[in-house]
């Protein structure tokens, strides 16, 4: 089971999506099926995944099916064949659908959209996590703010599907003080001074070091959530070992498959990938229609 706090946001997100995605898709209906007279044929169909994946859509696959249903007086019965999160062999049916043939193949290319973008960010954010185990590193796998305008929480919870974690969803959320800020406030110590005395109560103070001697006045400072931000491997194996009491470290900038192996520590808490959501690419996936039911 995937855990996400924030269901009815992801569900209100991708009824709006889908509402615009039909608008663009189909704005006086589907000409090919009407010319081919499709609408009385009700017909079953499947869609597959041809190489191993990541379930995603069994959250909201229904605000999607709610928005085509809004553009039609005819019933489409979508059944989830797996469960979110859950791992995918090539042949997999992850979803069964019965009705209409005319409103399959109207309904085809936009649920095939954002199936096949929500595995796409679960199946590389699986494969970053399994990584990153493999190299005896315990450092949960978290995304970014990298996200396609209007599906943050779309993409975000994608990535809770592959097994990874999500950094703050907005900028609201939480304060990250950068290079920049404390450029201008002349120390770590001093920048979280003064943001400590005007924050918002509750909410989580994040501070971005450069360097190792940054590190040890963020930790003197009483910093309990660090970003190294930049550093070479060799750097975040020394911050590593330094005594930070409960501190936690993130480790971010220029991950990638390549490289996270030679970053990986067993005492690393975090590392946030940007390429989990802004480097998104889809699995082989199709829809086929399975079996006619009747005959016009």
């Amino acid at each position: 089971m995937v855990i996400c706090n924030y269901k009815e946001d992801l569900k209100r997100t991708v009824s709006n999506l889908a509402d615009m995605a039909f608008a663009e898709d189909m704005p006086d209906g589907d000409v090919t099926a009407t010319s081919l007279e499709l609408s009385g044929q009700t017909v079953e169909a499947s869609i597959l995944i041809r190489e191993q994946g990541v379930m995603v859509g069994e959250a909201w696959y229904k605000q999607v099916l709610g928005s085509y249903t809004k553009r039609t007086s005819h019933n489409l019965v979508v059944v989830p064949q797996q469960i979110d999160g859950s791992a995918l062999t090539p042949g997999s049916e992850v979803f069964h659908i019965q009705g209409d043939s005319a409103d399959i193949v109207a309904f085809e290319r936009t649920i095939l959209n954002f199936v096949g973008r929500g595995m796409g960010i679960a199946k590389q954010t699986r494969t970053f996590v399994d990584l990153v185990r493999s190299n005896g590193c315990p450092a949960a796998v978290l995304d970014t703010r990298k996200t396609l305008p209007g599906y943050r929480y779309f993409d975000k919870y994608a990535v809770l599907c592959g097994g990874g974690m999500n950094h703050r969803m907005s900028l609201s959320d939480q304060i990250l003080i950068k290079e920049n800020h404390i450029a201008t406030f002349g120390s770590v110590k001093a920048t979280l001074d003064f943001v400590r005395d005007r924050a918002p109560k509750g909410i989580e103070i994040q501070i971005e070091v450069q360097s190792i001697d940054q590190l040890n006045e963020a930790i003197d400072a009483g910093s309990t959530l660090i970003m190294l931000d930049n550093f070479s491997p060799e750097q975040v194996h020394k911050a590593c070992e330094v005594e930070r009491g409960t501190a936690l470290l993130e480790v971010s900038g220029g991950m990638n498959l390549a490289t996270i192996s030679a970053y990986c520590h067993p005492k690393l808490d975090r590392i946030s990938i940007g390429s989990l959501t802004h480097s998104v690419k889809a699995p082989d996936i199709t829809l086929l229609v399975k079996e006619k039911r009747c005959a016009r």
